[in-house]
Order: structure tokens, then sequence, then C-alpha cells
């Protein structure tokens, strides 16, 4: 996964519409697009709201969430109230917790046409589609996905790019 941008620029806040990372997968081309959120509080001009745009081929298949931020440490601690977005135009909710159990701790993508769940095993992470585990990350942090559907890609690059992998760590060791 390639950032299209300079590590300080991701840091900022967008203001156009403009295509922040690319990566190539067995689906196709996936893109992230960033733009300014939706400013209907009073907070969400002072946190730089952004919509997020994960679309793959083109465009055939999209996922979008709303009041996402660049910062991964302030993502880290909203994700737990959740966000809410669209794929495919149907909506979806966009999840995680953390605990010290690993059991507890999870990235969840729920919607009407999409249940897709990250989770920590013994050495690594799975991706579970519809409760069937459909992949993992190998230990040179590359994903192994045999058979992915759109959907499953889409939420893997979101993770990715939206820094989540500290939320599955061990609360203890990630704030070491």
């Amino acid at each position: 996964m390639s950032r299209e941008t300079s590590f300080g620029e991701w840091g900022n806040p967008a203001i156009a519409a403009e295509v922040y990372a690319r990566c190539i997968t067995p689906r196709g081309e996936v893109t992230l697009t960033r733009e300014r959120g939706p400013l209907t509080r009073p907070e969400d001009h002072a946190d730089a709201v952004e919509s997020w745009t994960v679309s793959l081929r083109d465009g055939e298949a999209t996922l979008r969430i709303h009041r996402l931020v660049a910062d991964p440490l302030w993502l880290r601690w909203r994700i737990w109230k959740g966000f809410e977005g669209e794929v495919d135009g149907e909506p979806f909710r966009f999840t995680g917790t953390s605990a010290l159990r690993r059991s507890r701790r999870s990235v969840t993508y729920e919607g009407p046409a999409i249940d897709v769940r990250i989770v920590p095993r013994a050495f690594s992470l799975r991706l579970v589609e519809k409760g069937e585990e459909v992949g993992f990350r190998s230990f040179s942090n590359q994903w192994e996905l045999p058979d992915p559907t759109d959907h499953a890609v889409l939420a893997v690059c979101l993770f990715e790019w939206a820094g989540l992998e500290d939320l599955l760590r061990a609360p203890v060791l990630r704030d070491l």
C-alpha cells in the first residue's frame, strides 16, 4: 500500500477531495480519497473531520466513512463509538474495540451489504467475513487473501490506511 502524499501532508486536514493513497490488489486498484467532512457541529471544525472514500476499480465498489480524521490516536479513541458510512450506497457502521483479552478486540464493518471483522489471533490478524475466516496477515505484514470479495479488500485497505493495527494490540503493550 502506497501513499500518494508525504507523511507530513497525510497528517494535515483534507480540504478538497484528493487521492491520498493507492493500492494494487488481486481485485484491482484501490484508491483512498479524503475530503472535508460534514461540519454539522462546532467541534467538527476544530477536529477537522473528513469523509474518506475507498474505491475499488474506479468506483465500481465503494466504501465511504464520515467524520474520520487522519490522526490515529484520535481515531483510536473515537472508534469505539463508531462511525456511520455507506458501502455501495447501503448504510453500514464501522466500529472497533480494544480490551485486555484478545478475544474482545476487533474492528468491525456491519451493515446489510457488509459483514467483515478483523480480529487478532495468536500471532497474526485474521479477516472474518460472514462468520467465516477468509484471510490473514502474515508475519511479513502482507495480507493473504486467497479469494477475496470486494468488501473484504475495501475493509483491509481502510484498516491499513487508518492505522488501526495498534487498536488490536494489547493495551499494556500499546502504551509502552
